[in-house]
């Protein structure tokens, strides 16, 4: 497919061994495109001064008093930013200090390992890491100080399990373990998005598993907050390829509530696929892929419910997204309390559709539509009997069920005919929806019933008289036959004499 122009220029500026799974941060190198501090919305219109910190090493022999932390070992590092793992001294607690790395140093660094802080002292929520404070080191360099997790990546968590799944075979466990996981994630990205803050960077190597369950959503280093009209406008690319949507990776992208919205469909895709939505070689092959399936498209043996649902959140049209988080959490929490009635369903659904096209055909030579008909039915009535209150499954089946009468009249089947109408009669009987249109087309489907009766009785008697007089006829030839015959024995019996 050809390549959309303004996506065509967007990795030209991204540096050669770029790997796709990890996120890009505008401005830290100078051949990535810096991301202007003055389109970035302002979080407060005055300025404060940070604390001085005293960070020093736990080896260090100086016995200060007046040190605050003791840093202790690393515990990682980033694009930009380096975590360590450190003792605060007067409350003998370890914390995690997010600092600048010594090789990444510049003043877009400092500015936004600082946005992350004030943006991220605004997030009190359980499922995203609490800011202690926020200093300024012996370096002059801006300090963040968190809660330290102690847990594992869900990203290595997720691929562990994900091993031991059969080929497009989910059991049980591997789901709600996952999917509760992802419910967590999104009501932490919920709660960001009512104070107008996008994460933009979704995806499972950005969450931490702690050891008593808690789920954390980290590295918020490059979210940022949304304007008066809920959308920010940036001047470059910045996120993870291999889980972008398609208005992230344009020149000059405008990012809103349901690009996140995508990536938390890019992460369900992977808890589904086992891989990131986006693969391939270099950040150009994959921005490619991205532009040519912004959607890809999940085996039809995985559940029907989740493919729809990661379908909807990754559209191409930001129009026929989910509009929030929480409606995309909603259809995922619906799937783990009701998830076979909600594949019951879709199969159904996809049954009656096939069905009403069937119906538009009249073929009165097949059996295709009593057997897909037949079928829907069962499901139906499996989902009504099982969720009493499921008045759509009910609509449906009243639906199915008129299909299935009309193709029996049709057809001239009197007994499935009738059988199906009386089913169809109780149920709307007992329905909360009944109304005069029903009880009017049940009067009519039992008038054709009874026209296509008498027609069939009328047959048969004509089939049957007409079968008499042929009866009548025979017996008479047969009854001149066996009188010629004996009357040719007696003669011949006469002659022998």
């Amino acid at each position: 497919m050809t390549q959309d122009p303004e996506t065509q220029d967007v990795t030209q500026d991204l540096p050669l061994d770029s790997v796709p799974t990890q996120t890009y941060r505008p401005g830290l190198v100078s051949f990535i495109s810096v991301i202007n501090n003055s389109d970035v919305s302002k979080r407060s219109e005055k300025q404060f001064s940070f604390p001085k910190l005293s960070i020093n090493s736990i080896e260090s022999e100086e016995a200060d008093a007046n040190v605050h932390f003791a840093i202790e070992y690393k515990i990682g590092e980033g694009g930009f930013g380096q975590v360590d793992a450190a003792k605060q001294l007067c409350f003998d607690r370890r914390v995690a200090i997010k600092r600048v790395r010594s090789d990444r140093g510049n003043i877009f660094a400092e500015q936004q390992l600082k946005e992350e802080a004030q943006l991220m002292g605004q997030l009190e929520h359980p499922a995203i890491p609490p800011v202690h404070i926020v200093g300024i080191d012996e370096e002059n360099q801006i300090a963040l100080v968190m809660k330290f997790i102690k847990g594992n990546s869900w990203l290595e968590i997720l691929t562990r399990d994900y091993a031991k799944v059969k080929q497009n075979q989910l059991p049980k466990w591997y789901l709600e373990k996952h999917l509760n996981y992802l419910l967590r994630i999104g009501e932490a990205l919920d709660f960001a998005h009512k104070k107008s803050i996008i994460h933009r960077d979704i995806k499972p190597e950005n969450v931490v598993i702690g050891e008593y369950g808690e789920v954390y959503l980290i590295d918020w280093g490059i979210a940022c907050t949304l304007n008066s009209e809920m959308t920010f406008h940036g001047q470059g690319y910045a996120g993870t390829p291999c889980y972008a949507a398609p208005e992230m990776i344009v020149n000059k992208p405008i990012w809103d509530i349901r690009s996140d919205v995508y990536l938390m469909g890019a992460t369900l895709y992977q808890i589904i696929a086992g891989t990131p939505p986006h693969m391939g070689q270099s950040a150009g092959e994959v921005f490619n892929n991205i532009t040519d399936k912004p959607t890809p498209l999940l085996h039809d043996d995985f559940p029907a419910t989740l493919r729809m649902i990661c379908s909807c959140a990754m559209s191409k049209d930001q129009e026929e997204r989910y509009t929030s988080v929480y409606a995309m959490l909603e259809d995922i929490r619906y799937f783990l309390t009701q998830g076979e009635l909600a594949e019951l369903n879709i199969k159904a659904t996809k049954d009656l559709d096939k069905a009403r096209e069937l119906a538009k055909k009249k073929n009165e030579f097949s059996d295709e539509l009593e057997t897909i008909g037949a079928r829907c039915r069962f499901l139906l009535e499996e989902i009504t009997y099982r969720s009493p209150d499921n008045n759509k499954a009910k609509a449906q089946l009243e639906e199915c069920l008129q299909i299935l009468i009309e193709d029996a009249i049709n057809k001239k089947r009197l007994a499935a005919s009738r059988t199906l109408l009386n089913q169809y009669s109780e149920l709307v009987e007992d329905s909360d929806t009944n109304d005069e249109n029903s009880n009017s087309w049940i009067t009519i489907a039992k008038k054709r019933i009874d026209e296509v009766a008498s027609q069939l009785v009328s047959r048969s008697d004509e089939l049957s008289t007409g079968i008499q007089v042929k009866l009548i006829e025979e017996i008479a030839a047969q009854k001149r036959a066996y009188q010629d015959l004996r009357a040719a024995y007696i003669s011949l019996k006469d002659k022998s004499k």
